[in-house]
């Protein structure tokens, strides 16, 4: 049987309410949330039903008491190849008292293997229901059968257990109606036999626990986050001329080195790293970052390039006319690798290989450029090289895998936290504190809606700072047309979409 299908015509007599569903209804409209790329329904419109929806909501109480609860509820086991998936949850006293599931029911338990779907449920004393499939009412087997389901789907696609894992950190109903579509949308199609069988002797003891596996891996990330007080390395500044020392950067409070960076500065002092690559997406300060270490030890930084735009064969220096003869004028690129300081190559992977040919010298154990006049100017002990590059959006070209290997670190800068944008916004732009959170949630919203669309088209904190900065003088809706909707590069669909976003929100002048 089509069980997603079967699931719109499947309600629970007296109430078409979707329990714990953010109010929503049986077949309520929920296109305002979210639409799938694959909807091919007549009106392109999000419709819910009460099964799947609910079993979103008993699977939500089945993970929740594992990740914040005291004691679980319930979890599910997988085989290695994940063909195979079993799930089990001792129902919450609400859902009997409110008739969602039946009143003897204290236990649930599948199992999913392939297009076979076998469920089992019994009593408070731990005995088996005896029965068919028919003992069951129809929505009791569905809450079932969509759990079993998440559970697999959870384990198949790692977007939609990210998706699941965020809805579990915070209930929302834009993630609630997705994590529904993206279920339904993903099997829609196939059909699955059901049957109803005593499951109690079913042997898990060689299959993957979820409760511990996720349990591993958060002792493991708790261990690798956990913050390690480094005391701060600095070059000495008499390594440095005093021109040299006035390139060292002088940032605001508003800026914090991120903690990963921490150690790895030292080693950028020590001489043990000479090369970093900082990747990531656009507008989570990777250039920064580069400045920031800079600050952190006293590096001169004595020159940073856009290799989109200012990267060129006169990388090194080129020859100019000086009254009545030509020289050679080296650039600070050249002047940093024979007296020491840093230079930032921006974008690095959007360079052209041949004007980037001399890093291949250059980064090599024995490092050394040779100039267009013949000159050979070997890497000065206190050389550092930071390149940034982005990823995580269309159209980014990869880096060319002989450079990539010439990095001793490669340092992923993870996107901003909304504290880590607060700050920036509020202390660059103080008026606009009253209505920052306002700003973060309108860029949360598009940022969502381009990347479930898969758009070629990119939002970062610096979009935001630009859109507060010119709000002083237009105020947030017009200056959004200036500085937001532009995202959208013509997009009318798009740049509408963004307008819409931004009028749920209620902005007053400064």
């Amino acid at each position: 049987m089509n069980l997603c299908k079967i699931s719109y015509k499947v309600v629970r007599p007296g109430s078409n309410d979707i329990y714990r569903g953010f109010g929503f209804k049986h077949l309520s409209d929920a296109t305002q949330y979210y639409v799938h790329p694959n909807n091919q329904s007549f009106k392109g419109t999000t419709t819910l039903c009460q099964p799947i929806g609910e079993g979103i909501g008993l699977f939500f109480c089945m993970l929740d008491s594992i990740i914040h609860g005291d004691q679980a509820i319930g979890d599910y086991y997988t085989t290695d190849n994940r063909d195979t998936v079993f799930f089990w949850i001792s129902v919450p006293e609400d859902w009997r008292d409110n008739g969602v599931v039946e009143p003897d029911v204290y236990v649930y338990q599948a199992l999913l293997q392939g297009s076979s779907i076998t469920l089992s449920a019994y009593d408070a004393n731990g005995k088996w229901l005896y029965g068919d499939m028919e003992h069951l009412r129809p929505l009791y087997k569905y809450l079932l059968i969509v759990c079993v389901m998440l559970a697999n789907e959870m384990e198949q696609n790692s977007d939609y257990r990210d998706l699941m894992m965020s809805f579990i950190e915070q209930p929302a109903a834009d993630l609630f109606v997705n994590l529904h579509e993206g279920l339904y949308q993903a099997h829609k199609f196939e059909d699955y036999g059901v049957e109803y069988t005593d499951l109690s002797g079913y042997e898990t003891d060689e299959m993957i626990s979820f409760s511990q596996s996720y349990i591993t891996i958060k002792e493991n990330t708790k261990e690798m986050n956990m913050i390690h007080e480094v005391a701060a390395e600095r070059f000495e500044i008499q390594e440095f001329s005093p021109e040299y020392r006035g390139m060292i950067p002088d940032l605001g409070d508003e800026f914090v080195i991120p903690q990963a960076l921490h150690s790895l500065c030292n080693a950028i002092v020590y001489g043990d790293v000479t090369s970093v690559l900082f990747h990531g997406p656009a507008g989570t300060g990777k250039t920064m970052s580069c400045k920031l270490a800079a600050q952190r030890i006293g590096l001169p930084i004595l020159d940073t390039i856009n290799c989109t735009e200012n990267l060129d064969e006169y990388i090194l220096g080129k020859f100019i006319p000086d009254e009545d003869r030509i020289v050679f004028r080296e650039s600070y690129v050249t002047k940093a690798i024979r007296d020491g300081g840093a230079v930032v190559f921006e974008e690095i992977n959007f360079a052209k290989p041949q004007y980037l040919a001399f890093l291949n010298s250059l980064l090599d154990d024995n490092g050394f450029v040779r100039l267009d006049n013949g000159e050979i100017v070997h890497r000065n002990k206190n050389f550092r090289f930071f390149a940034t590059m982005n990823l995580g959006y269309f159209g980014t070209k990869e880096l060319n895998q002989a450079l990539y290997n010439r990095f001793q670190a490669v340092v992923e800068i993870s996107e901003l936290s909304d504290e880590a944008i607060m700050r920036m916004l509020t202390m660059r732009v103080p008026e606009c504190k009253d209505k920052v959170d306002k700003v973060l949630g309108a860029y949360h919203k598009i940022k969502k809606k381009i990347e479930s669309e898969e758009l070629d088209v990119v939002i970062s904190p610096r979009n935001l700072e630009n859109w507060v900065r010119l709000a002083k003088y237009d105020g947030y809706l017009k200056a959004a047309e200036k500085t937001i909707i532009p995202i959208a590069k013509c997009d009318r669909v798009l740049e509408n979409s963004i307008r819409g976003i931004l009028r749920i929100y209620k902005w007053n002048p400064f």
